[in-house]
């Protein structure tokens, strides 16, 4: 009796369903790219899929492979809008102080009440006209 071939018939479904799971995690990882922490969180969870996806052989097949390249494109993207963002937040607004001044003046501007006076909910709406 051979018993390879149906240990080997299990380890290559298993194999070939983590390969796909890492290539719908690096797909996924790639379209929230712009959503910084997704991008991250599905790309590493694409590249250990792609990793395990091997099943002890030295190769991957094409699932695995494509998996692997998406989930590392997806981590870098996402790096890449942090690292933007962060640009950003410094040369527009100075650093996180500026931007929440910023966010400030702006809610005083168009009339949203501060921490300092009391809000009157019904002041604000003219209920019997």
């Amino acid at each position: 009796m051979d018993y390879d071939t149906t240990n080997t018939s299990y380890i290559d479904k298993r194999s070939s369903s983590m390969a796909l799971a890492s290539l719908v995690m690096g797909i996924v990882g790639l379209v929230m790219s712009c959503c910084i922490y997704p991008a991250i969180i599905f790309g590493s969870l694409a590249i250990i899929f792609a990793l395990l996806s091997r099943g002890g052989e030295l190769t991957a097949n094409g699932y695995g492979k494509a998996g692997l390249i998406l989930g590392i494109i997806a981590i870098v993207c996402g790096i890449l809008f942090l690292a933007y963002g962060l640009f950003v937040l410094f040369v527009q607004f100075g650093g996180i102080e500026g931007y929440l001044e910023y966010i400030e003046d702006l809610m005083e501007q168009s009339g949203y009440p501060n921490n300092y006076d009391p809000y009157d909910f019904y002041k604000s709406y003219d209920f019997y006209n």
